[in-house]
């Protein structure tokens, strides 16, 4: 299956501006760094994971293990610089890679 893996990656950039703006109201630039790193780091993977789900050579479970496998090695550096306590920073880690996961599985059928 043919992905269109740009947009994919549009949507995520979008939704970690989004996830920045409701939960770091006064952080919002150093979240979306932070969270825009994150998906940059993980591009060339996920790009590869979500086209392995694509074609059926993965599960969603399987997808969600190799993303949230990756969530102890990011470090949030903006967040951090910008003096976010660190449980602030970890809660909206999380949340970039529930949106990784939940948008990919939910466009990938």
């Amino acid at each position: 299956m043919a992905l269109d893996f740009k947009n994919i990656l549009a949507t995520l950039k979008s939704g970690v501006k989004d996830l920045a703006q409701s939960t770091l109201k006064d952080f919002i630039a150093s979240a979306t760094a932070d969270g825009q790193a994150i998906i940059d780091s993980l591009q060339n993977d996920l790009e590869r994971w979500t086209q392995q789900l694509a074609n059926g050579e993965i599960t969603k479970k399987d997808f969600e293990f190799l993303v949230l496998g990756q969530k102890d090695l990011i470090e949030m550096m903006a967040l951090k610089q910008a003096g976010i306590a660190e449980i602030q920073a970890e809660k909206f880690k999380n949340g970039v890679f529930d949106l990784i996961t939940n948008t990919v599985t939910g466009l990938v059928p």
